[in-house]
Order: structure tokens, then sequence, then C-alpha cells
């Protein structure tokens, strides 16, 4: 048994304990109340936490693990040993960060997961869709002036995308992330920022092709996420019952209101965009006007979702290049969501039990409650009053995964 005492905000959105208690027994949350509701067994281990707060471990739900550039030229190169010891790296400097689970919206981190559960290598829990499913020349198709017969022979040694056309070769690559490991499917409906043959108002694929990713998820008891920043694009995921807009970059009405008819979440991932306006100078010629022309817009469609009532995750998209979007900023995320119109707590549920649902372990994580799994991370002060000290790794003081101490900060 293990016994953390101080301010406990539990992730449900629910007012802070000032003084509270959390039991953890074995891998689970024994017992949370406040402090003079419970009396410490003899011979217990109890964790004062003095000037901290308590909260649920952070769930980063959009990461591409291993990746290591946003040059997407490079992406291409490393061998498939490279990316697995970045991918072991990234995840290390997540937990560092204070988030104790991922998201991951196309890699190999299906691969990962067995390593980890056998105590190989330290990692967090993982989610993952398995590759990217893209159409030829589409988002996910980064680098369109090599060969397509490279760019899918590199799909078996970390490429981070399938590419498939047609209804046929759709619902075969759905079915081959799944027999895979994936936990629900990923997908792109427009081009992207960081892709160099594609605006990121273009949409891809139709109608037709993404109802039967809908439908070959569905079956899994699953469903599709999709990179959408255009409108057309994002409207065309929603027809086809896609629950899981990423970026939502131009969205209008008629989005918000498919948004609102059929359930649909938003996952912003405002970090990254605003790490490359930090750094514009230094991107890919071809990066440049669209992150100028889509970074205000950004913020405008959040609103529209926020004020309707949207499910919202958190996900900060880092892609681990170490000049520009380093892992260990994910905690950026939170700052952004508060800058955009988010409450403090707002985000923090964002994080925690709104991420558990996103990866359908609601049973199980994003809340500090009994019977659930004892992920945790305790945080130096109030991050009510400065959202800001969740941004940086030296304010997480302890991580908790599945009742296992995994960082320290004396």
């Amino acid at each position: 048994m293990l016994v953390l005492k101080g301010r406990v905000i539990d992730g449900t959105g629910r007012d802070p304990v000032e003084k509270g208690i959390v039991v953890i027994k074995d891998n689970k949350i024994n017992l949370v109340c406040k402090e003079d509701e419970f009396n410490v067994p003899e011979g217990v281990q109890v964790i004062e936490v003095e000037e901290g707060t308590i909260m649920p471990g952070f769930i980063d739900q959009h990461v591409h693990l291993g990746v290591g550039t946003m040059n997407s030229m490079h992406m291409y190169t490393p061998s498939a040993y490279e990316k697995t010891c970045q991918a072991i790296w990234d995840m290390d400097k997540l937990i560092d960060a204070g988030f104790t689970t991922v998201r991951e919206v196309g890699g190999f981190a299906n691969h990962l997961k067995e390593p980890i559960q056998k105590g190989l290598v330290k990692g967090t829990r993982i989610c993952a869709s398995g590759r990217i499913i893209t159409q030829t020349g589409g988002h996910a198709d980064f680098y369109q002036k090599f060969p397509i017969s490279f760019v899918k022979n590199r799909a078996n040694v970390g490429n981070l995308a399938e590419i498939a056309d047609g209804i046929p070769e759709v619902r075969k690559a759905v079915r081959l992330q799944f027999r895979e490991g994936a936990e629900f499917i990923k997908t792109c409906t427009t081009g992207g920022i960081t892709s160099q043959g594609d605006g990121n108002k273009d949409s891809q694929y139709s109608v037709s092709e993404l109802k039967v990713m809908v439908e070959e998820a569905e079956m899994h008891g699953s469903y599709v996420a999709a990179h959408a920043q255009g409108t057309a694009g994002i409207k065309n995921a929603l027809e086809a019952g896609i629950k899981s807009i990423e970026h939502g970059m131009f969205m209008d009405e008629e989005c918000i209101e498919l948004m609102v008819k059929k359930g649909a979440w938003l996952v912003p991932t405002f970090s990254i965009a605003h790490l490359y306006m930090q750094n514009i100078d230094t991107l890919p010629e071809w990066v440049k006007p669209k992150i100028l022309s889509s970074y205000e817009a950004h913020y405008k469609s959040f609103e529209m979702c926020r004020k309707a009532g949207i499910k919202i995750g958190l996900g900060a998209d880092l892609l681990g290049d170490p000049n520009i979007c380093p892992y260990g900023l994910n905690g950026m995320e939170f700052e952004r969501l508060v800058y955009a119109g988010m409450s403090p707590m707002e985000a923090i549920v964002a994080a925690t039990k709104t991420g558990s649902e996103l990866i359908m372990r609601e049973d199980e994580l994003g809340t500090l409650e009994e019977g659930k799994l004892a992920d945790v991370t305790i945080v130096k002060g109030n991050p009510l009053e400065d959202i800001g000290i969740l941004t940086n790794p030296e304010n997480i003081k302890m991580v908790i995964i599945d009742g296992e101490i995994v960082k320290e900060n004396k």
C-alpha cells in the first residue's frame, strides 16, 4: 500500500480536495477521500505532497513515436532499429513530462506494447492505430519525390503510412492494422502542413472509401480518427461516420452541426502549430505558407467547437525533432488549450477523463477513483492557479504507472 497526501485533482472536473488522500494498493486506486476520513495503518509508506498537486496520469492523445524529425523527406531514412530507439527515448521524455499513456495516431507503437508489458523497456501505456491509411499522394504519403514503390516498401520498417486506393485496398488496409494489434484506425481526409505534395485544404478519399473504413472499424468495436484540416475534408469525414477529428483547422457552421449530430470529438493539436510559428524561418519551404494561412483559423474553429459543447481532447502532435518540436514539451498543450479559451480545469479534464474515453479505457484510466488503475502524476504547485507549471518537466515531481513509481524528483 502507498498513501499520497495533499491537494487532489481527480480528473472528473470536480473541485479539488485541498487536504486529500489517494490510497494505492497493488496496482489500483483503493480509496480517494479527505485526509480526516482515513486512518493510515502503521508501517504503510506515506508521501506528503507539500505545495503540490496529486492528479491522474496525463494522456497525450496525438503522438507519433519514433519519428525524430519534422522534415518529411527525412522520415523515410532511419532504419527500424533507429526508429525503435527513438520511440523509447520519446516515451522516456513523455513520462518525464507527466504523461502515463499515449494515443498513437500513426506509427509502429503496436509493436512496442508487448516489450513494455514484459518490462524489457520503460514506457507509457499505448493505444495505437497502426499505420495511417492514406491515398496515393495523400497527406501521409509525405514526400512524393520518392518512387511510390520505395514508399510502400518502407511501410515495414516503421514508416507511418499504409497507402491504399479504392474500396478493396482500403478494406484490406484496415484489416491489416487490426491484425497487427491496432485499437482504432487513423486516416487522412485532407492534405496537411508537413506533407510535401498537397495543400492542407485539399480533400482526400471519397466518402464511399471512408465509409468502408468506418464499417470495418465498427466491426471491431472501434472507430476511425481522421487527420482533417480543410473544410470539405472535415465534412466528408463526418458524413462517413468518422468519430475523431484531428486538427480541425478550417471549420464552418455546417462542420459544427455535423460534429454535434454525429457525436464526434476534436483533438486540436495546438502545440505543434505554435512551435512551427516560433521556428518559422527554419521550416521547409512547403511548410511555411500552410502554417501561416491556418494558424489563426485553427483557434477560431476551436472556439466554435468549444461553444457547441463538442468533446475536446489534448494532443500535442510533437514529432520529436530536437530543434523544433522535441518530446518533453507535450505539456505545452495544456497552456495552448487555456490560451484558446478553456479553463485550467477543462484542460486537465481533456488530458485525463476525456483522454481515457478516446482510448476506450474510461473504466480503468483517466480519473482518480476507486478501482481504477494507479496511474498518477504529482506536480509542483497548483495548475488551477498557473496552468503553465504543467509545461515544464522539472515541475513533475512523481509519476506512477500501474502502481509503480517510474519518476521521482526529490
